[in-house]
């Protein structure tokens, strides 16, 4: 059962994000938890290390020595780690500086960039909630997105295609990813053509996602369509808690009384 209204503004949601619409396509019992259920959806040492690769990058790109990039670096670290240690946090932890060494070659001799962290927010056809993401670095005729791995693809990923095609949609200049791994990096340009397919991708995937919203009474009814994959990565502990809570509430079929049995 539905009842009528913006399904967005029916489920309490009052935005999108590229992030958000790769998280419905490949973990939707996941979307459902973070923005149906609320539930805590903690990020994990892969994520830390991201930003604080990135806020070492911010150092570098205005002008700051390598000592400060690198203290930039680890104090960012250290914010969102919060002094845990585990094998996954130590294998990180370990690799921060090669990961800053490719990134500083990476983005040797690039100008000061005109804008750090950028809103975008777009206005897509036919959604009636805006698109919003915040590009790492813009200058005046290009930007580009920092992603940290630990393997640097051969081909850029079509989802962070489609996120830095929103941001080129939005500032009106072309974005490259740049990719930065503990032993190498690379940086893709995304052309204009493979920006407005993946611009055309971005509107069919909240387009799905407001029809999902319109035929769903809410987080419990939207999770009884899946059956999730607890061993993906998008699964942290305090996700798989609440969905799995969420699942069990349930309603149970009524008993079938079986012949011979005491009325």
């Amino acid at each position: 059962m539905t009842t009528g209204g913006d399904p967005f503004e029916r489920h309490g949601i009052d935005h999108l994000s590229p992030s958000s619409l790769r998280l419905w396509r490949e973990a939707p019992a996941v979307w459902i938890g973070k923005y149906l259920l609320r539930a805590p959806d903690e990020s994990g040492p892969g994520a830390w290390r991201g930003q604080a690769v990135e806020a070492g990058v911010d150092r570098l790109l205005y002008e700051c020595d390598d000592t400060v990039a690198t203290n930039a670096m680890r104090a960012k670290w250290n914010e969102l780690a919060q002094g845990l240690i585990d094998p996954d946090v130590e294998k990180e932890q370990d690799a921060l500086d090669a990961f800053l060494d490719q990134a500083k070659r990476a983005f040797a001799g690039m100008p000061v960039p005109l804008q750090r962290q950028a809103k975008v927010e777009l206005q897509l056809p036919g959604i009636s909630v805006p698109l919003l993401g915040y590009a790492d670095w813009r200058w005046a005729d290009k930007g580009t997105d920092l992603k940290t791995t630990w393997r640097v693809p051969s081909t850029p990923d079509p989802a962070h295609v489609e996120q830095v095609a929103c941001y080129s949609m939005f500032h009106g200049v072309p974005y490259s990813l740049t990719y930065v791994s503990n032993r190498k990096w690379i940086r893709y340009e995304i052309i204009h053509e493979v920006a407005t397919d993946a611009w055309d991708r971005v509107i069919e995937t909240a387009h799905a996602v407001r029809s999902f919203l319109a035929h769903v009474d809410g987080a419990h009814d939207a999770l009884s369509m899946f059956a999730p994959d607890y061993t993906s990565f998008y699964f942290r502990p305090p996700m798989i808690e609440a969905v799995k809570a969420a699942k069990a509430v349930r309603v149970l079929a009524p008993k079938v009384a079986l012949s011979g049995d005491a009325p």
